[in-house]
């Protein structure tokens, strides 16, 4: 229970997602040492609401911190898959978690028993067991140039 509580303590760690949490620069200027980062998302169960899509920098120490985050979007939902694009700053390793906002309130909802009762995902799609994945098991290569993260939705 507390490893599940983690999880969504981490996934929500800075409070509601404002709408316009960050300007992101248009994927068409990229410029020529950075990357393109193109995430989709599938496995979502309905189309309400959004997806909140947050990138960390390869920092095992600050991993899942919002303070340290490179970036965030938060995006509407589309069947069967939501995207969104990032222009990262360099080549090098990243990680992505998001969450499906079903009731668009800025946050992952719980049940009773502090269980997500909303969606939630990470780069690379690792099974998770008892709270969430450590950095190695998502983080990922970004080279310059377009790159592409497929993040299945998962649910309780």
């Amino acid at each position: 229970m507390a490893a599940i509580l983690g999880l969504i303590g981490v996934l929500c760690a800075n409070g509601p997602v404002a709408q316009a949490d960050e300007k992101q620069a248009t994927c068409d200027a990229v410029g020529p040492n950075q990357g393109a980062l193109h995430v989709s998302v599938s496995g979502m169960r309905s189309a309400k609401g959004n997806v909140t899509i947050t990138i960390y920098p390869d920092d095992a120490a600050h991993f899942l911190d919002g303070k340290y985050k490179i970036a965030r979007q938060q995006v509407p939902t589309t069947l069967p898959v939501t995207a969104a694009c990032f222009v990262l700053p360099a080549p090098g390793f990243y990680a992505v978690a998001l969450f499906h906002d079903e009731n668009a309130d800025g946050h992952l909802n719980t049940n009773a028993l502090g269980i997500p009762t909303e969606g939630y995902g990470f780069s690379n799609n690792p099974t998770l067991y008892f709270g969430p994945p450590d950095l190695s098991r998502v983080r990922f290569a970004l080279h310059a140039g377009d790159n592409r993260v497929d993040v299945r939705m998962k649910y309780y």
